[in-house]
């Protein structure tokens, strides 16, 4: 009777090794078909990403699936500055800006933005595809931008930290 209960053991043992088998190699080809969410979500994170030099310095756009977009203004290879905004109308501006730099995106109806910097300092930043950056010289700091729309109106932000 011992030898055919540990017949049965192993019988048992074996049914259950092939029936863990089944499961693995059925729930492999299963998940073939399909990524994982993890991975489904981290291929739709960044839907675009647009990137503006400037000689040595650059300004990186990323639009997220949801309408956010972030930017981050560098200066030669060190991000100096950045910010998210959720839309952005046609005469708005959005910036960041550090010691080393200022930088952003401006509406289609922003014709220039000007930098106005501590000492009576002024820089206009250049301005290409909707996106703008000024290098702000040693020893300054932007005190104020100023946009200026395609009708020739000008508002003035205060720039502070």
């Amino acid at each position: 009777m011992g030898v055919w209960l540990n017949r049965l053991a192993v019988i048992g043992a074996f049914a259950a090794a092939i029936g863990a088998a089944w499961f693995a190699v059925g729930s492999a080809l299963h998940r073939a078909d399909r990524p994982p969410v993890a991975a489904a979500e981290a291929a739709q994170a960044t839907v675009s990403a647009g990137t503006v030099t400037f000689g040595r310095g650059r300004v990186i756009t990323t639009v997220k699936p949801g309408g956010l977009a972030c930017f981050r203004v560098l200066a030669g290879s060190a991000t100096v500055a950045r910010a998210c905004f959720g839309a952005l109308g046609p005469q708005a501006i959005v910036y960041a800006s550090s010691r080393q730099a200022i930088g952003g995106r401006a509406g289609p109806q922003v014709k220039a933005v000007i930098v106005h910097l501590t000492r009576k300092g002024t820089v206009w930043a250049q301005l290409q595809r909707g996106t703008f950056y000024a290098t702000i010289p040693k020893g300054r700091r932007a005190t104020k931008v100023v946009k200026v729309l395609a009708d020739g109106s000008r508002t003035s932000f205060a720039v502070t930290g």
